[in-house]
């Protein structure tokens, strides 16, 4: 009886043993789980559940990669470099390039959008194709660019609203998030840019003046590339003349003579000029009639480039306000 006995306490021991080995078995592969960040059986991450997207655009609808990596964006390198997706070309337009970007852009190849090298493009190996202006995508080059890659072609230039720009591109890229914290960040600088000017420099008057080809140009607001941030989103005060004449004109910018320029009452001169157009910049600074403008005879002009000026896009914008507060804020 003790001999039955003692074989029935083992056995029960052995039993025990093996649920405790089971069990901790079972713990293991729990905590193994957890540590790996191992999903459960029919569970997928966000990235595993994207899909392509289909979007409408002026020239039909594009369905678009889940998470487009090689990207080309003609003229919007800006927002796919604000975006942190780097463009796998660049744009130029004969000899302009946006320099201020060649951090983002150094090395690529370029695209020229005056000669298009659709077999450069076709090199490129890109998985999405955006076209920031209408232009880009017509007479048959739309068709070209979609047999390469998807293609999302602007309804309008995108230089007309870059804020919805911005938001557009972050769909397009599955972005969106970061599309709306990139624009608060602008509007913040913004504010701050303008409660800076007020103590600085009040009411008085801001000019833009481009040097462009055989004319210039005077640029008002608040739309356009200048004057939408000069008197939109800085606040700033515009001269007589700029209200007069360049306000409301398509662009925001209204080609001047020499004897409306001498009507131009700004206290503070911002001046662009183009590339190659050096010498015509001199004769008008040697001139009688630049000489008596307000912000000349104060010292109060300041020389801007074209790249950032006469472009569009969150970085551009936001080096727009760097270069107004380097020049207007007291130090």
């Amino acid at each position: 009886m003790n001999s039955a006995f003692h074989q029935m306490v083992r056995l029960c021991s052995i039993i025990t043993l093996l649920v405790l080995l089971a069990a901790c078995g079972s713990n293991g592969q729990t905590a193994q789980q957890a540590s790996t960040g191992a999903n459960p059986a029919g569970s997928t991450d966000k990235k595993e559940a994207s899909a392509p997207r289909k979007f409408k655009h002026v020239m039909g609808e594009t369905e678009v990669p889940a998470q487009p990596q090689r990207v080309i964006g003609l003229y919007l390198e800006d927002f796919l470099s604000a975006l942190d997706v780097k463009p796998v070309m660049q744009t130029v337009v004969g000899a302009f390039t946006q320099k201020y970007l060649e951090k983002y852009t150094a090395g690529l190849p370029k695209l020229d959008t005056g000669a298009m090298n659709f077999e450069a493009v076709l090199e490129a190996k890109p998985d999405l194709i955006l076209l920031g202006f209408p232009n880009y995508g017509a007479e048959g080059k739309y068709e070209k660019f979609s047999k390469i890659a998807p293609t999302y072609v602007f309804d309008k230039d995108a230089a007309d609203d870059w804020r919805g720009t911005l938001r557009t591109v972050g769909r397009l890229l599955d972005k969106s998030e970061q599309a709306e914290q990139l624009l608060k960040r602008y509007e913040e600088k913004a504010a701050q840019a303008r409660k800076t000017l007020e103590q600085s420099i009040g009411r008085e008057t801001v000019a833009l003046i481009r040097v462009h080809k055989k004319e210039m140009r005077l640029y008002g607001g608040p739309d356009g590339y200048s004057g939408s941030v000069l008197y939109k989103d800085l606040g700033l005060n515009p001269p007589n003349l700029v209200k007069s004449i360049a306000w409301t004109n398509d662009g925001g910018m209204k080609a001047i003579s020499s004897e409306v320029l001498a009507q131009l009452d700004a206290d503070h001169l911002f001046l662009v000029v183009d590339e190659g157009r050096s010498e015509q910049a001199k004769e008008l600074m040697n001139s009688s009639v630049w000489k008596n403008i307000p912000a000349v005879k104060k010292g109060q002009v300041h020389e801007v480039t074209t790249d950032v000026w006469m472009t569009f896009g969150l970085l551009a914008y936001e080096k727009k306000i760097d270069d107004v507060l380097q020049a207007l804020a007291k130090k």
